[in-house]
């Protein structure tokens, strides 16, 4: 599931939590909510890879920011497809700063990282 999808459902339903609690019959009423949609929701598999996440985020100690949290920059607010969660290292202030980001995978390739150190 994306992110506008995922935002859609949690705004409707209040929480993410909330979202999980609810019948797919109820979610299917959204606007914009189909069946395709859902399918994994209840899907433990989907549900178990989750919790590891979190898990690995705790252990890690990885700061994020949620979509809903104060200090999630008022700027990506206004973006429908901006992330949920923004994960960040070190004394970043998101707010009021032109910033740069790095969209990718956990495994840099070698051309990633000279790339983040060309000057």
């Amino acid at each position: 599931m994306g992110d506008v999808t995922a935002k859609k459902l949690i705004s409707h339903c209040g929480s993410a939590e909330e979202v999980f609690r609810n019948k797919a019959r109820h979610l299917l009423k959204i606007d914009g909510i189909g069946s395709h949609a859902l399918r994994n929701l209840q899907d433990k598999v989907y549900h178990e890879a989750a919790i590891a996440e979190l898990e690995f985020i705790q252990r890690q100690n990885i700061a994020y920011t949620y979509f809903n949290d104060l200090d999630y920059p008022s700027y990506l607010k206004h973006c429908i497809d901006s992330p949920i969660l923004l994960f960040k290292r070190g004394a970043i202030d998101l707010q009021g700063r032109k910033v740069i980001s790095v969209v990718g995978t956990r495994n840099i390739t070698s051309y990633g990282t000279a790339f983040c150190f060309t000057d």
